[in-house]
């Protein structure tokens, strides 16, 4: 259910932590060369931007960085906003649903 911006697909958020404590807000997957951007909120109510890179130069490095609720809204925000321009109103509500999550 995501949609293409160039060569970055841009995947909903997940309904659930995975095994590791983390749940995916936002998901940006690159296929050439292979890399992903995901925002997401752990376990203990934490968010993090990782970049994870899968080939070239670089393959196998992940960098991660904490970042603040306020960051991790703006993130979103942006991500509503790109989802309009491309006319992805299902998805820009999954956004919008996470947003005001975060900012009860």
């Amino acid at each position: 259910m995501g949609f293409w911006v160039g060569k970055w697909l841009h995947d909903p958020p997940s309904k659930e932590y995975d095994s590791t404590g983390k749940r995916a807000i936002i998901k940006h997957l690159c296929f050439g060369p292979a890399e992903t951007q995901t925002w997401y909120e752990s376990a203990d109510g934490q968010y993090y931007f990782e970049l994870h890179i899968i080939e070239g130069l670089q393959a196998g490095d992940v960098f991660l960085d904490q970042i603040s609720r306020v960051k991790m809204l703006e993130a979103i925000t942006t991500e509503i906003e790109l989802c309009k321009q491309f006319n992805e109103t299902q998805l820009a509500a999954l956004f919008r649903a996470e947003k005001d999550r975060m900012e009860k």
